[in-house]
């Protein structure tokens, strides 16, 4: 799908510099969207254009969700987290990008966390790229 974000960087016409793994179906990068208490949220996507959770062919979830676990535990190297949080939105109200994206958010002690956090912010491209360098090294091990 041409407008869509997520497609245009799945297929590494935008922001490759931000993709912190890549395969021939899923990606990952950092998300927009930052929380102040857990930095380093990412987003695990396929690259094709599936719009629900329940539309994505079993051997695409299995791969999505096996480079979920794995950066669930990259969080941890990268960003000096205890653990993390994976959630999905499968079109909720308000959404934006319809495009199936896995959210983890690295977690931390005395993080105050919550959903949704009123005290997101967009994080500066500088910031994004670094965090995407450092789970990408971090992810080296895992995959």
């Amino acid at each position: 799908m041409s407008d869509c974000a997520f497609c245009r960087i799945g297929q590494g016409k935008i922001d490759e510099d931000l993709v912190a793994y890549r395969s021939e179906s899923v990606f990952v990068v950092p998300a927009l969207k930052q929380r102040q208490n857990n930095p380093g949220h990412a987003l695990v996507l396929p690259v094709s254009h599936v719009t629900g959770l329940h539309d994505v062919p079993t051997d695409l979830l299995h791969e999505l969700f096996e480079v979920t676990a794995r950066v669930t535990s990259a969080v941890k190297d990268a960003y000096g987290a205890v653990g993390s949080t994976v959630t999905q939105n499968n079109h909720i109200p308000g959404q934006v990008l319809h495009h199936v994206h896995v959210h983890v958010i690295p977690r931390f002690e005395d993080d105050g966390f919550r959903i949704p956090d009123p005290e997101s912010y967009e994080a500066p491209r500088e910031a994004r790229l670094a965090r995407a360098a450092a789970l990408r090294q971090a992810l080296q091990p895992c995959l």
